[in-house]
């Protein structure tokens, strides 16, 4: 109900309802409104408390924040392909010049966004940094990401069936964590109109889920992603990022998508669900071709 309903309401009913009496519901009312949308609210693209991602330029020589933050000279270290950790300068501030609205690689100096130098290297330009914070790395250990050795977490897929209660029709072994920490892709046999797939990280007996749920419409319309024709698949995902501090990890993943990268941190919070800390988007769909 917005504040205009109340006024009528109370002139229908022919309320006896003074100005300070109504006053003090509108408040009421507008309080329930922004405490409703707080809990729905989408977390930030990166924070002073975390950091944030940094996509490469060109030459793997430098990072660019695009989320604004109030401090980016704070962030000194990138976590990058493979949790290699990158000792980082904060450059300058840069403004946004013409481009082609793609927030892509080609574009690094026409973007808007923090600028960062990558002291004493370079790194893959064609894979996310995370620019952490000092806060962030202060509290945890860094961990190596590796290609999974053999099937990987997809050994045990009967038992991810048992814990979600579902059958596994898909598991593809993503990464390895350190030295014995798995992380596998699973997609889950549909029930009815509700498709689940999960990225699932394997530290012995335990399983921690992060969870891609999904509506399904008609067979061949987008499901998970723009334009994937209603199939899960497990490429552009990866790990960008893992961080351990006794049972909580915390990891960033992205996801390549016809359109545009999705990029996000999530934290397990010493539980068996991945909570999501940030949440970025980097539209980067091909332009059109050009007319000759």
């Amino acid at each position: 109900m917005n504040t205009g309903a109340i006024l009528d309401a109370a002139h229908n009913n022919g309320a006896l309802m003074t100005n300070r009496s109504l006053l003090l519901s509108v408040c009421l009312w507008s309080l329930i409104t922004i405490a409703g949308a707080a809990q729905v609210k989408e977390p930030p693209a990166a924070s002073d408390a975390y950091g944030g991602f940094g996509l490469p330029d060109q030459q793997g020589a430098r990072l660019l924040l695009m989320p604004d933050l109030a401090r980016p000279d704070l962030l000194k270290t990138a976590l990058c392909a493979g949790g290699r950790t990158v000792p980082v300068h904060f450059e300058r501030r840069q403004g946004q010049t013409a481009n082609n609205g793609r927030q892509a690689t080609a574009n690094f100096d026409k973007l808007a966004g923090n600028v960062f130098a990558i002291v004493g290297g370079k790194v893959d330009s064609e894979t996310p940094c995370f620019l952490a914070s000092e806060t962030l790395l202060a509290a945890n250990t860094v961990l190596s990401i590796a290609v999974p050795q053999g099937s990987g977490a997809c050994a045990q897929r009967s038992r991810f069936a048992t814990e979600r209660d579902r059958p596994v029709i898909n598991c593809w072994p993503l990464a390895r964590l350190g030295t014995d920490t798995q992380v596998a892709l699973l997609e889950f046999e549909r029930h009815g109109k509700d498709a689940l797939a999960a990225l699932v990280l394997v530290a012995g007996t335990r399983s921690v889920y992060l969870d891609y749920p999904a509506e399904y419409k008609a067979k061949g319309e987008s499901l998970w992603r723009v334009d994937d024709d209603g199939k899960f698949s497990p490429d552009g995902i990866k790990v960008i990022c893992a961080l351990q501090r006794g049972s909580v990890y915390t990891i960033g993943t992205g996801w390549d998508g016809a359109e545009g990268k999705l990029l996000q941190l999530w934290t397990s919070d010493g539980h068996d669900r991945f909570t999501k800390l940030l949440n970025d988007y980097w539209y980067q769909a091909p332009t059109a071709p050009e007319r000759r």
